[in-house]
């Protein structure tokens, strides 16, 4: 059903999808290693259809799950980012700075990803040199060259500011 949920949801038949990972969340095993993309992805679906409020509370148990089952594992701070994203998104940066903190200090490969967050809603909050600390940071942390120089981009009115 997942899978079904994934290919209509890159089909843009997104209602479709939400059924489809509604069905695949209801049926899994609470302790199914998978439940975290299942509502990470209809999160994901949720937030492309503006359902944001729903979209949230997805991806608060797909983090919820990733937790239990592998706290330190990356999965838990590609979730944080993906909250975060949507916090930001709903205009809420301090939720969207909570959502992300506690893996700022994580070493499994995804911190560049919170530095980013963490530098918009910084800027976002007024704190711009707290924003560009995090910015320089997220672009220190950027696994290649390609990464970095998309980093430069979306970072670009914070880099630049002085």
């Amino acid at each position: 059903l997942a899978r079904e949920g994934f290919e209509l949801w890159q089909a843009d038949r997104f209602d479709e999808a939400v059924e489809r990972y509604t069905e695949a969340v209801a049926l899994a095993d609470p302790n199914h290693e998978a439940l975290a993309d299942y509502y990470g992805e209809l999160a994901g679906v949720l937030a492309t259809l503006g359902r944001y409020t729903e979209a949230r509370e997805r991806y608060e148990l797909a983090l919820a799950c990733e937790l239990r089952q592998d706290p330190d594992g990356p999965g838990v701070n590609v979730n944080r980012y993906c909250l975060a994203e949507l916090l930001l998104k709903m205009g809420d940066p301090a939720g969207a700075l909570d959502a992300l903190t506690p893996g700022l200090n994580s070493v499994n490969g995804q911190e560049w990803l919170l530095r980013l967050v963490q530098a918009e809603a910084l800027w976002r909050l007024g704190q711009h040199h707290s924003a560009q600390h995090a910015a320089n940071l997220a672009l220190g942390l950027a696994p290649s060259d390609e990464s970095r120089e998309g980093l430069r981009e979306r970072l670009a009115s914070i880099l630049e500011r002085r």
